[in-house]
C-alpha cells in the first residue's frame, strides 16, 4: 500500500539510513552540529541507496517479484509511469492532489478517466504546513468520494530530525494529529481514506478515529523499518489489542533504500503476538477488502 518512485536526488542525493534489523538509537545532536540524517540515528550497519535511479528501480522491482507484491506506487507522474511499464503487473499507479505544480480538479479527473493512477497518494500536507481539514484541499476529497478514489494520506513522523534535515521547513509535528480528519471523514462519509504510518506517535487518538469511523483503514510503512522493533511492535500491539487487525495494511515507504522492503516484510514475520491468520490479513487480506479486488484478482495475486 505505500511504495515510491523516486530518484536519488529527490532525499538530498542519498544519505545512509538504519534499519531495525540492527539496533538502533536516536542519540541527540549538539545544535552547533550539522544535524542530518546520518547523525539524528546511529546503527551499526547504515544502508547505502541504491547506486542511480536506475538502481532503484531495478532493485525495488526484484523485492516485488520476490515477494509477490502488488504495489500502490506513489512519486512524479512521469516516473511512476515509467516504473509501471517496467513491471504492469506490480504497479498500481497513485499521485498526490499536493504538488510543486498545482493540480485541478478537472486535470485529475481527466487523467483518472485516462487510467494514468487509480488512488490519491501520498497526500503530504504535514510537510506543506497544512492541515487535512484545509478548506484548499476540500476539491480533492469531494473528486476522491464522488469517483470513488482510495486516499492515503501521511500523518506521523516525517524523516527523523523533521524540519532540520534537507528540504522540509515547513513540516510540523502538530500536524500529524489524526483527529484533523473527523471533519473532512464527516464531510465525506463515503471516502475510501487510509492514515499511512497509523499517525505515529498519536496511536490513542488514531484508535479513536478507526474506532468512530469504520471506513478508515491504517498503514505501517517505514514504522516497520526506521524505528526499533520493540517500540514498533508496542503500537502495533495496540491496534491488534483494541480489534483492529483488520484494518492494517501492508507497506514498505521504500523510498531509495530497496532492502526496505525486505526487512518490512521480516519485522511483520516475526512479530511474536501476530498469528498466521493476523499475518496475513496485514499482508493481504486487508488490502484486498479496502480496495475491492475482484474474485479473479484476489486469486491471481493472492499466493506467496
Amino acid at each position: 500500500m505505500h511504495l515510491h518512485a523516486h530518484g536519488i536526488a529527490d532525499y538530498g542525493g542519498g544519505a545512509r539510513v538504519c534499519m531495525n534489523d540492527a539496533p538502533m538509537e536516536f542519540p541527540g545532536v549538539d545544535p552547533r552540529r550539522a544535524i542530518t540524517l546520518e547523525t539524528v540515528v546511529v546503527c551499526a550497519r547504515p544502508q547505502a541507496p541504491a547506486a542511480n535511479d536506475d538502481a532503484v528501480m531495478r532493485e525495488s522491482l526484484a523485492a516485488l517479484s520476490r515477494f509477490n507484491i502488488h504495489a500502490i506506487t506513489s512519486g512524479p507522474l512521469e516516473r511512476v509511469e515509467q516504473w509501471r511499464r517496467a513491471a504492469p503487473e506490480r504497479i498500481i499507479p497513485a499521485i498526490s492532489f499536493l504538488t510543486e505544480e498545482p493540480r485541478t480538479a478537472a486535470q485529475l479527473r481527466e487523467w483518472f478517466g485516462a487510467g494514468r493512477y487509480a488512488v490519491f497518494a501520498e497526500i503530504g500536507a504535514q510537510y506543506r504546513g497544512v492541515s487535512l481539514d484545509d478548506p484548499s484541499l476540500e476539491p480533492f476529497f469531494a473528486l476522491a468520494e464522488e469517483l470513488d478514489i482510495p486516499v492515503g494520506v501521511h500523518l506521523g513522523e516525517g524523516p527523523p530530525g523533521g524540519i532540520h534535515v534537507g528540504g522540509n521547513p515547513d513540516y510540523r509535528v502538530n500536524l500529524g494529529h489524526p483527529l484533523q480528519l473527523e471533519p473532512v471523514l464527516v464531510r465525506h462519509p463515503k471516502l475510501r481514506l487510509y492514515v499511512m504510518h497509523y499517525g505515529s506517535p498519536f496511536v490513542d487518538e488514531m484508535i479513536a478515529l478507526l474506532y468512530s469511523h469504520p471506513q478508515v483503514y491504517v498503514d505501517v510503512a517505514q514504522n516497520n523499518w526506521g524505528f526499533p522493533r520493540a517500540h514498533f511492535y508496542s503500537q502495533l500491539r495496540r491496534f491488534i489489542d483494541a480489534g483492529f487487525g483488520k484494518r492494517i495494511l501492508w507497506g514498505s515507504d521504500q523510498m531509495i533504500w530497496p532492502r526496505a522492503i525486505d526487512v518490512a516484510v521480516d519485522t511483520i514475520e516475526k512479530a511474536p503476538f501476530l498469528s498466521e491468520a493476523q499475518k496475513r490479513d496485514i499482508f493481504f487480506n486487508n488490502a484486498a477488502r479496502f480496495l475491492r479486488l475482484t474474485p479473479e484478482q484476489i486469486a491471481k495475486w493472492g499466493g506467496r
